[in-house]
């Protein structure tokens, strides 16, 4: 887990279509706006890809092929986050991301300490897979991002494993 202060993005795609991930072990949609950040260092396409928004607000998935622990994973997650990228003054427990139940914390507070906004760091285990989710968001930003985090959470499908 390595991206948690903002990625540079470009200039916003206004177009209304969707994008479309189809990787082996899952598949998702996501407005057309919103780019797959393929040059990040830790990037692999099946496994750890992050989404930024058109803004510079992002949402970055890390997927294991075994289920994992999701206190601790949330856990250790949230401690890499609270201090060095969002100095932390609530914090919500969550138990749903999309359709997906699981466990995970809202943190809001200042981002690098100076600017409103909020992190979420949810986890769940589906397919003999773990996912965990992280979503960096400034708060003058969430206003126009909370549909397309919703509608990226709704279409975030595993494919059923192979038989036999």
């Amino acid at each position: 887990m390595g991206l948690f202060f903002p990625p540079s993005v470009g200039a916003a795609d206004n177009t209304t279509s969707n994008t479309v991930i189809d990787r082996p072990d899952f598949s998702m949609e996501y407005p057309a706006a919103w780019r797959e950040d393929t040059a990040a260092v830790d990037y692999n396409a099946d496994n750890n890809f992050t989404l930024n928004s058109p803004k510079n607000s992002y949402i970055q998935f890390k997927i294991s092929d075994e289920t994992d622990d999701l206190s601790r994973l949330v856990n250790n997650t949230v401690k890499t986050v609270d201090g060095p990228a969002i100095t932390t003054v609530s914090k919500e427990n969550i138990y749903k991301w999309g359709p997906f139940p699981g466990e995970g914390v809202r943190l809001k507070g200042k981002i690098l300490g100076s600017f409103p906004g909020g992190i979420v760091v949810f986890s769940f285990n589906k397919e003999n897979h773990n996912v965990l989710i992280v979503e960096y968001y400034f708060s003058d930003e969430l206003k126009d991002l909370l549909k397309d985090i919703q509608f990226i959470s709704e279409n975030f499908q595993f494919k059923k494993p192979a038989v036999g």
